[in-house]
């Protein structure tokens, strides 16, 4: 969500200036409220709901490894209840597990980072998706509207009147326009097993 509210902020800050730099011109000005159209507009939800799907998949993939690992920790808890430190340490297959155990935890923080960062890449493609999708329906409602001026709401708008807030036409607009994205998984390329 960064890029976007970037972009918006960015744009607001250029838009603001130019208001401030002629404030003897006579600019229609509108505004519009970008968390509700991400949020209450169908390809917001869509775009939501892919991403929520995306993240629950990626959290089933690690549930093998997780299985796995507590297994391996059941084992080594049961089978080390009653032993001393110093027999647990001389105890090589005791030793081997405990080895075990550490590889298959390091091997899940390594999967979830991945998982992660996969992720965000994933919500950032998707963002700028809905960016794209949205920019011709902001272009098309300054057109109708006659405006100059398009801020965001949520940049330091103060008041704004019923008329100027477009928010509602927006999203009207995309969802006409864009019901639904594309929302495609980021996957990282595969890095080689560290010995």
């Amino acid at each position: 969500m960064t890029t976007l509210k970037f972009l918006w902020t960015a744009a607001a800050l250029v838009l603001l200036s130019a208001l401030v730099a002629a404030p003897a011109m006579a600019q229609k000005v509108i505004v519009v409220n970008q968390e509700r159209v991400l949020v209450e507009s169908a390809a917001g939800q869509d775009m939501a709901a892919k991403l929520n799907n995306i993240a629950d998949q990626m959290g089933r993939e690690l549930e093998p490894t997780a299985n796995q690992l507590k297994t391996l920790g059941d084992t080594l808890s049961a089978r080390t209840a009653n032993m001393s430190i110093e027999a647990q340490r001389a105890d090589a297959g005791i030793m081997a597990q405990r080895q075990e155990y550490t590889e298959t935890l390091n091997e899940l923080g390594r999967e979830d980072q991945r998982r992660q960062v996969e992720l965000a890449q994933t919500q950032e493609r998707a963002l700028i998706e809905f960016g794209t999708a949205l920019k011709p329906v902001l272009e098309q409602v300054m057109a109708e509207r006659g405006a100059e001026v398009l801020l965001s709401e949520s940049e330091g708008v103060i008041l704004a009147t019923g008329a100027a807030d477009v928010t509602d036409l927006v999203i009207s607009k995309l969802n006409t326009s864009t019901p639904t994205l594309q929302v495609v998984r980021v996957r990282l390329p595969d890095q080689p097993q560290q010995q």
